[in-house]
């Protein structure tokens, strides 16, 4: 899933503003513009930064973390997230398969919309239908391949109701796959498989996601959506759980300037802000530690080329680039948050994957890399007097690390007779541009869907949606599609890693670095636990009353 931030070019005039946000009882303060700790320190709502300004809530359109994180409060799928991201029942509360893993019947759970109209499988049915939908030009589409006719449906090659899943009862749903999925309970926790309410969908269009408009199933429900300022969410008194949700409201903030959100977590503004700034992270450590609790991340940092733009189709070219990349230094002297330098693109300890596949220099010296680098650029035809000029999109626009590493990858690349133009773009539209492919190089970012290796590889399926260099290998292709049929989880794995090895050989990527969590968390949140997906639902959190108190009584920390 795109990490950081994904297209805003897309504005809705939602909500009230300072009036209303007063008639709720908060201020409407965006981070980093407060003067002080809030006048009334609330336990029941939760004020949350939250990366970027979600571009939708549309589960059959959001690709960002950032919008993922909302979307989970307001919606549950068949299974759903514990407070350690690990799957439990949600919509489902039991399930069983066939002996050959292809037919899954899930027992639906008696559960309401938030509006009191039950929640029942053909809900379900209706919501992949509509995202297989050729004219809803679902991005993630792609993620309900695995269900029986769901790509010739999305090809518009058949019609919707040959898709292989269909409502038994009411409460019982079955559905066919193509072939077995062995972590098919951690992929329904996805927002692509979730339950949209036809009833309201097809009443209102695309409008049933706006505050008044949007119906859900989970903890909470949509209540103001003010551009640019704040998504609030309140408790869902119709949620099958609703005796355990400790909150009443949940307030997001679109954090992309990590220095304001430090500011105003230090005001009492935020109470979480998940992203910190790298510029302050020694500050931090030793004026706050309490805050911080590190741990790896199943995000990749790396650097996609744009197939499409000569000279990057010379795969001299791109390993040339990828050997000039000194990881090292970026992650020891900017970086400096504990991210793990990458040679690949599958992180480490993911589930199910044997991993040690690397690209072959990793343990060469990087001066003797930058040798190499510039003998396989003037194999190439270029050096001092033909020189390549090329664009490099990053997405930030604000002051700090992403235009640090810039700077000194563009300082690398002079090296080996490439001049860089820095395109520094808001985090969502970095996105779009990318999508569109519109761009040389750019510096991506992307969280794992599910801990599963696939939702890194699968980036690189020809004619895929988030394929944003528009790689193509048959050979690739054909060693993913080979793994869908491997029931065998070593066997799969062992095969995914040699379709890792003709990406890297292919230097399709340049891997940078993998993430750890970058969540500055107040102690007296509690419930809020660190995983390696950092996937966080608010239906487990609460606030400990006594602990903020304490936290603000002599004033701002």
């Amino acid at each position: 899933m795109a990490h950081d931030g994904k297209n805003w070019t897309r504005r809705l005039a939602l909500g009230g503003g300072a009036a209303a946000a007063a008639a709720l009882g908060y201020f409407a303060l965006r981070p980093g513009q407060g003067t002080g700790p809030r006048i009334t320190l609330d336990p029941t709502t939760f004020h949350r930064g939250n990366a970027a300004e979600p571009d939708t809530l549309d589960p059959s359109q959001i690709q960002g973390t950032w919008e993922d994180q909302i979307l989970g409060d307001l919606l549950v799928g068949l299974t759903t997230a514990d407070a350690k991201d690990e799957p439990i029942p949600g919509m489902a509360t039991s399930w069983e398969t066939t002996p050959d893993g292809l037919v899954w019947t899930f027992h639906l759970r008696e559960a309401l919309w938030s509006d009191g109209e039950k929640v029942t499988a053909e809900d379900f049915v209706f919501s992949w239908r509509h995202t297989l939908d050729p004219k809803t030009a679902a991005p993630y589409a792609y993620f309900l391949y695995p269900i029986k006719n769901a790509q010739t449906v999305n090809a518009g090659k058949a019609p919707p109701d040959t898709l292989g899943a269909r409502a038994v009862d009411p409460l019982t749903l079955q559905v066919t796959l193509e072939h077995p999925v062995p972590y098919m309970v951690h992929m329904l926790m996805h927002h692509t498989f979730y339950p949209q309410p036809r009833h309201v969908v097809t009443a209102k269009g695309k409008e049933w996601t706006r505050p008044g408009n949007f119906v859900g199933n989970g903890a909470f429900v949509l209540k103001e959506w003010v551009p640019n300022s704040q998504v609030v969410v309140e408790k869902n008194p119709r949620f099958y759980d609703a005796d355990n949700v400790k909150l009443q409201r949940v307030i997001f903030y679109p954090s992309t300037d990590y220095s304001a959100a430090l500011r105003s977590l230090r005001a009492g503004e935020l109470d979480v802000q998940d992203r910190y700034p790298g510029g302050q992270l020694a500050w931090i450590k030793q004026n706050m530690p309490e805050l911080l609790a590190p741990l790896p991340q199943m995000t990749a940092e790396f650097i996609s080329i744009n197939f499409k733009r000569k000279p990057l189709d010379d795969v001299r070219v791109r390993a040339a680039i990828s050997l000039t990349v000194n990881r090292e230094m970026d992650v020891q002297r900017i970086r400096r948050g504990g991210e793990q330098e990458a040679y690949n693109i599958v992180p480490p300890g993911t589930a199910n994957y044997p991993g040690g596949v690397f690209l072959p220099f990793k343990d060469t010296p990087y001066e003797q890399r930058l040798a190499q680098a510039q003998r396989l650029m003037q194999e190439a035809g270029f050096g001092p007097d033909n020189r390549i000029k090329l664009t490099y999109a990053i997405r930030s626009t604000a002051p700090g690390v992403y235009r640090a590493e810039a700077a000194a990858f563009q300082q690398a690349l002079a090296l080996i007779y490439i001049n860089i133009t820095i395109l520094p773009f808001d985090a969502a539209i970095f996105y779009n541009t990318v999508q569109e492919h519109d761009y040389d190089l750019a510096q991506v970012g992307w969280a794992a869907d599910f801990d599963d290796a696939a939702t890194f590889l699968e980036l690189f399926v020809t004619g895929g949606a988030n394929n944003y260099g528009e790689y193509a290998s048959k050979i690739f292709d054909a060693m993913l599609a080979a793994s869908r049929q491997d029931v065998d989880v070593d066997v799969r794995g062992k095969r995914l890693a040699e379709a890792e090895a003709i990406l890297l050989k292919d230097h399709v990527f340049v891997p940078i670095f993998f993430w750890t969590n970058t969540n500055m968390v107040r102690p007296y949140v509690k419930g809020w636990e660190a995983n390696k997906m950092d996937t966080h639902r608010d239906r487990w959190v609460s606030i400990d009353a006594e602990e903020q108190k304490a936290t603000f009584a002599g004033g701002a920390k």
